[in-house]
């Protein structure tokens, strides 16, 4: 195709993208937008309110939420209707940004367009973009950081590719600050890029612009709120949801004890008076000083090893809320998202084992690593109170990976056609 035609492609993709999430806003529209989200956003807008009250990111929500979301919130003026179409329209980005990737993993203009596709009508993928959250702006960026990376490492040499180097950095950045999630990926990526391309020059500018960028917001929690760390989130999580569902399933005891149960220990930890301890305590362990984040990561620590099993038990129920459905869709889509999503996930598997035999290793590497760092990082954070949203970052990847799957078994199917009709 000339570039007018992948130029012409992309926008219809991007188009197709955007139509479907702004008709899931109007399927599921009530004047309150409670469909559009799942309390998390009570935060972000609080935090808009207060970028644009005191041009600053002192208060202690900052710790917990990253500011990249609140400032976008702040800069539609604190407007939920404009932050959720705002929201449909980047995250729709992902369905071209999709096809650009899948181009640069070395699949045909027909693969790469299909890929894209899928991500456009992927229900995790629309449910999330049409969504009062954080994750359409943090995966837009996400995968501008790998376009640009795979760009810098593989199709650009001299000047060019340091500055594709650099704007991967900042891209990584810029997700991180909008979740996050993936603030540790650049160690893998980088090691592999060193490994199969020998591109050091690249992947130095890569991961000092990305240590930089990070680094500077963990500097911010550091002076702020005597907490060096890019979030809380992961150990509030790794304690409210990883070890109190590990307890769930070992003690059967009810959620009101667990958490009044895990809150206590904590306050222990820190040496405070747990007469007052209930179950809400739990909330006021959202941020605070690097001593609450150690307390909550050395109480859920604690308890893995006190429940081997019962830690080992509920990695599969993490991992099938993790790709098996979407929380936040309209129930008679459950019919069409579980069996789409199990597809999708076999599509996965299928692409990866073929792209192995076959030793397509820039197609394996990138969506391995890829897929096993969020999978792997969310299940250790995680099991309960997730769903498909924490694999949406995934879905350029496993729709490459799938396509490619299928465009091999129908290349098979034409040859044996071919063949039978030459006999």
């Amino acid at each position: 195709m000339t570039s007018t035609s992948n130029r012409r492609w992309l926008l219809l993709v991007f188009a197709l993208a955007v139509a479907v999430r702004l008709a899931l806003i109007a399927v599921q529209y009530t004047d309150d937008l409670a469909r559009f989200q799942s309390g998390d956003y009570t935060l972000y807008r609080i935090g808009g309110e207060h970028i644009c009250a005191q041009r600053n990111t002192t208060n202690s929500l900052f710790l917990l939420r990253p500011p990249l979301f609140p400032l976008l919130v702040c800069l539609l003026g604190v407007n939920d209707w404009a932050v959720l179409l705002a929201n449909a329209v980047i995250g729709a980005a992902l369905a071209p940004l999709t096809v650009i990737l899948a181009h640069q993993l070395r699949l045909g203009p027909r693969p790469a367009l299909a890929a894209g596709i899928v991500v456009a009508l992927d229900p995790a993928s629309v449910a999330y973009s049409a969504w009062l959250g954080a994750e359409p702006l943090a995966n837009v960026t996400l995968i501008l950081m790998i376009v640009a990376l795979l760009q810098g490492a593989l199709y650009s040499g001299g000047q060019r590719a340091l500055g594709w180097g650099a704007a991967a950095g900042l891209a990584l950045a810029l997700s991180v600050l909008s979740r996050p999630a993936p603030y540790l990926i650049w160690t893998g990526l980088s090691v592999w890029l060193i490994l199969a391309y020998r591109r050091w020059a690249v992947v130095a500018v890569y991961a000092l612009a990305s240590v930089v960028g990070i680094g500077a917001w963990v500097v911010h929690n550091a002076i702020e709120f005597d907490n060096p760390t890019v979030s809380s989130v992961a150990a509030y999580s790794m304690l409210y949801y990883r070890a109190a569902s590990v307890e769930n399933w070992a003690t059967d005891d009810d959620m009101t004890t667990i958490y009044i149960n895990l809150a206590r220990r904590v306050e222990e930890r820190l040496g405070r008076d747990t007469s007052r301890v209930d179950e809400l305590t739990r909330h006021t362990h959202y941020s605070g000083s690097s001593e609450l984040t150690n307390a909550m990561m050395a109480t859920a620590v604690e308890t893995f090893i006190d429940h081997p099993v019962a830690y080992v038990l509920t990695i599969p129920i993490g991992l099938a809320r993790m790709y098996g459905y979407t929380n936040i869709l309209p129930a008679w889509l459950t019919a069409v998202e579980i069996p789409w999503n199990g597809l999708l996930l076999a599509g996965t598997a299928a692409g990866l084992w073929l792209a192995f035999r076959r030793r397509e290793w820039l197609l394996f590497w990138a969506t391995l690593l890829v897929v096993g760092y969020f999978t792997v990082g969310t299940i250790i954070a995680q099991t309960s109170g997730l769903d498909t949203r924490m694999r949406t970052m995934l879905a350029p990847f496993m729709a490459a990976a799938t396509v490619y799957a299928i465009d091999i078994w129908l290349a098979r199917r034409r040859a044996r056609r071919a063949k039978d009709i030459s006999a």
